[in-house]
Parts: C-alpha cells; sequence; structure tokens
C-alpha cells in the first residue's frame, strides 16, 4: 500500500480524536456551572430545611385541614413567620379554626397567633410547647438586582420544595411594595422564606402570575412587623389584641393612599365631547377599549383605571381598592332619544362596587341621588336634592340650564356602606349619568375601598371638577 496515500485519512482521524477531546472538555467546562448550582441548592435545602414548616389551617369540628401554606422559624423561642391569608380564616373565626405545624421531618404541633401585617400580608405565630432547633436569619439588605435567591416552600402539598430564581428588585405599579421575582411560586409555597447564598432571608413568597414571574415581600416588612409585635407585646411577650391592631393599619393605608393621589399632578385625556382623568399616579393604571358593532345602536368608548393590588382581609373581604371609569355613549340623529336613553341605561344597569364585601363585613349601602350642574369650564356643583336609604331614589326633574353656554346636566348617585369590625371606614361607590343631550352621554364611575369620610369627601370633590367638556 502506498504510505503517501495513506496520509490523508491518517489525517482526518487524528483530527476527528482531537474534535472529539475539544468537544467532550467543551461540554465538561459548560456543565461544571450547573452541576455546582445543583450542588449549592441542594446544600442550600440541606442546611435550612430544619427552619421549614408547612402552615395548617385545621377546621374543629372535623379537625381536619382546610387550608394549608409554608411558613419559617425566626427566632430561637419558636417565632414563625407566614403570610396573613394563609392563617385569615383563624383571625375571622379563631372558634372555627386552630393553626398547626408539620415540620420538614414530620414532627407536628399547635401555633398561636401573634401579630399581623394585613397590608403587607404578614402574620407572626409562636410554637407551643418546645421550640424548633433551627431558626433562619433575617437579611439587613437586598439583594442585587439580577442576583439569584431560591423560594423554599410546600406547593401543593407535595412536600418541601425549592426553586432558584432572580432578584429584579421592587415590582412598579402598586401602592404596596413587592419583589419582582423570576420563579414559580405555586399555591402552598405562600409565606416561605426566599433566601440569598448566604441563608439569609432576603423575602417572602406571596403571589405568582405565572409564566415564571411572581411576587414576595420584602424582608424589611417583616422586621418592621416582629419590632412592632415587640413594642405592643411588652415584657409579657403574648399575643397583641388583633382588630384594634388591623384597624390601625387599615386607616394609616387610607391616608397613604389618599395624599399620594391628592398630591398627584392629574392628567386628563379626551374622550367624546369631554376631558377625563387619566393615570394619577404609577399605581394605578389605565385601559381602553371601544364598542363599534355595526348591530349595536350606541357606539361604547371605555376607559377604565384601577390599582393594580388589594389589601386581602378574608376569602369574601378586600379593600384599598382605588377604580375609577368613563363611558361615553354616541348615536346618530337616526335613533330617538327615547329610545338612546333605553340603550343607556341598559348599558349602565351593572354597575357594582369594585371589591368583594359580605353580609358580615359590611351594612347595606346608603346612597344619595341628585342632580349635578357642569359648567363648560369644569367645575361642577349640585343642585339641592333628596337623599335615600337604596339606589331606588324618588324620581327628580332635572334643573335647567343658565347663561349663554348650556352646562351639562348629570344625575349622580352616591354609596357609602360602613365596615362593621373598623369603625370610621367605608366603601364609596360613586356613578354619575348626563342627561342633558338626545344622542350623547358620559358614564363616570369611582369605587374606593376603606376610606374615611374625610378622605372619601376630598377625593369626590377632585374627582367632579377634574371633569371638563368642550
Amino acid at each position: 500500500m502506498d504510505k503517501h496515500r495513506d496520509m490523508p485519512n491518517l489525517v482526518k482521524r487524528l483530527f476527528s480524536h482531537l474534535l472529539a477531546s475539544l468537544l467532550l472538555c467543551f461540554a465538561s467546562t459548560a456543565l461544571a456551572p450547573n452541576i455546582a448550582l445543583a450542588q449549592s441548592y441542594e446544600q442550600l435545602y440541606s442546611d435550612y430545611r430544619g427552619s421549614l414548616y408547612q402552615i395548617r389551617l385545621i377546621e374543629q369540628s372535623s379537625n381536619s385541614k382546610t387550608g394549608l401554606g409554608s411558613g419559617f422559624q425566626i427566632s430561637a423561642d419558636g417565632l414563625i413567620a407566614t403570610n396573613y391569608h394563609v392563617v385569615s380564616e383563624a383571625v375571622h373565626d379563631p372558634d372555627k379554626y386552630q393553626l398547626k405545624y408539620l415540620s420538614v421531618d414530620g414532627a407536628e404541633g399547635d401555633l398561636e397567633l401573634l401579630d399581623v401585617d394585613v397590608i403587607n400580608d404578614l402574620a407572626i405565630l409562636r410554637q407551643k410547647g418546645k421550640p424548633g432547633a433551627d431558626h433562619l436569619q433575617l437579611a439587613a439588605q437586598s439583594p442585587s438586582k439580577g442576583e439569584t435567591i431560591v423560594s423554599m416552600g410546600n406547593p401543593l402539598d407535595l412536600g418541601m420544595t425549592i426553586v432558584p430564581g432572580t432578584y429584579n428588585g421592587i415590582a412598579g405599579g402598586s401602592f404596596y411594595d413587592r419583589i419582582h421575582f423570576s420563579g414559580s411560586i405555586n399555591p402552598g409555597m405562600s409565606g416561605g422564606p426566599v433566601i440569598n447564598r448566604n441563608g439569609q432571608v432576603v423575602g417572602i413568597n406571596v403571589a405568582t402570575a405565572g409564566n415564571q414571574i411572581s411576587f414576595l415581600v420584602p424582608v424589611n416588612k417583616l422586621v418592621a412587623l416582629w419590632q412592632d409585635f415587640k413594642q405592643d407585646a411588652g415584657e409579657g411577650n403574648g399575643a397583641v389584641e388583633l382588630q384594634p391592631v388591623i384597624n390601625r393599619q387599615l386607616h394609616r393605608n387610607q391616608q397613604r393612599i389618599i395624599d399620594k393621589i391628592l398630591d398627584a399632578d392629574w392628567k386628563l385625556r379626551p374622550l367624546g365631547d369631554a376631558l377625563v382623568v387619566g393615570e394619577i399616579v404609577p399605581s394605578v393604571q389605565c385601559w381602553g377599549n371601544t364598542s363599534d358593532d355595526d348591530d349595536e345602536p350606541v357606539t361604547q368608548i371605555a376607559k377604565g383605571c384601577t390599582g393594580q393590588d388589594v389589601v386581602y382581609l378574608s376569602e369574601e373581604f378586600d379593600t384599598g381598592r382605588v377604580e375609577y371609569e368613563f363611558f361615553w355613549l354616541e348615536s346618530d340623529d337616526s335613533l330617538s332619544s327615547a329610545r338612546f336613553y333605553s340603550a343607556y341605561e341598559d348599558e349602565m344597569s351593572g354597575f357594582y362596587p369594585g371589591n368583594s364585601a359580605g353580609e358580615d363585613d359590611v351594612t347595606n349601602f346608603n346612597c344619595k341621588q341628585q342632580f349635578t350642574i357642569h359648567p363648560r369650564n369644569g367645575h361642577g356643583k349640585e343642585q339641592d336634592s333628596e337623599s335615600a336609604e337604596s339606589e331606588a331614589a324618588p324620581e327628580q326633574t332635572p334643573p335647567k340650564a343658565n347663561g349663554n353656554r348650556d352646562p351639562v346636566i348629570a344625575r349622580t348617585s352616591y354609596c357609602v356602606r360602613r365596615y362593621k369590625d373598623y369603625p370610621e371606614l367605608y366603601d364609596v361607590f360613586y356613578v354619575s349619568l348626563t342627561v342633558d343631550q338626545s344622542n350623547r352621554a358620559l358614564v363616570s364611575h369611582f369605587t374606593l375601598s376603606g376610606f374615611t369620610q374625610e378622605s372619601a369627601s376630598a377625593f369626590t370633590q377632585k374627582f367632579v371638577s377634574e371633569i371638563q367638556w368642550h
């Protein structure tokens, strides 16, 4: 065989072996960080698993669990942190429910509810009997943006789980501070800790929007609650009386929100023949839609604005909501005034408060209906009117317009319902419908939930006065 003719094949074989070696080396180098990360996560879980607990809501009559969440020990004397919404039913009906814990190793015991922060969805409990041997440290500093942090919790009662993700800072568009976490928090993980590489808690699992978008309560909110508990409980270190605490938190929260709203520069946006309120603060986001179906006699342009989060009090009761919306309705001249207003009323008959509340939580609405004059410069004033105990107020006659340019005349309904357990807090529901044109109308609506009468009155005056007309 000619050796010179065999040389190209030899080179090819040598090149193939060299390429395979390079690929193997590259693959080993690429996999090394992933293996290290897996070992690191495993080590984190191994080191801190003793501080983790499943929180169980037990219905006492059946002695069966009716709700699950996660929690973690924060002190040597057995204090455990979790979400308020995990334990809320025990707050509202302590005779019906009790709270228990289950450790990762299967140890069970009773829990005493000590203090809560409903605004930031936090609760502090204490193990009855001998406390757990391990507890987590609370971080003094926030992670860097982009830093990997690890969520821990018990999803769907499947056992304790770890979920790595990315810290993305405080999420925008909310009245309430929440960390944006790129990781999958699932039901049952609520109240679990999120730790950094040093095993320090940087946040608490609270909610998810799916698709690797989840939210955490910043750990500084837990630090503040713990400090408040120590101060309120005093030397006895016992549970605080929760209803006054929640009432104080709700009052402070509504004042903080109304101050922020009233101090803002309200921007107006065109809608039909009017200028209406747009996004007042970043925490309130607006959306629009136009319904112009050829089969419908009335064209409707809608603009709705709402705060993105609420304060959870129970399964049937939430508060802290700010929302407002506007509808411009218009038909052509072929539609009679009677038919226009019939269609108008059908469209607008479905208004209801933006938050949920049960009969045990709030009174019935007390409503006042009246006609309102809006001069063309945008400053409205109310005519003398009667009030009614429900929305079925007596029919009234619209006032006559004066001046060279007729003002806009609207029929308004202002309704309030009182919170039974939290004095001086109300839900406020406002609707205004213009009645001065035969084929055009503007509907204005807002809901404030959990506000004082003073705050609601200040918001109403500014809201009405801001609307302007072409």
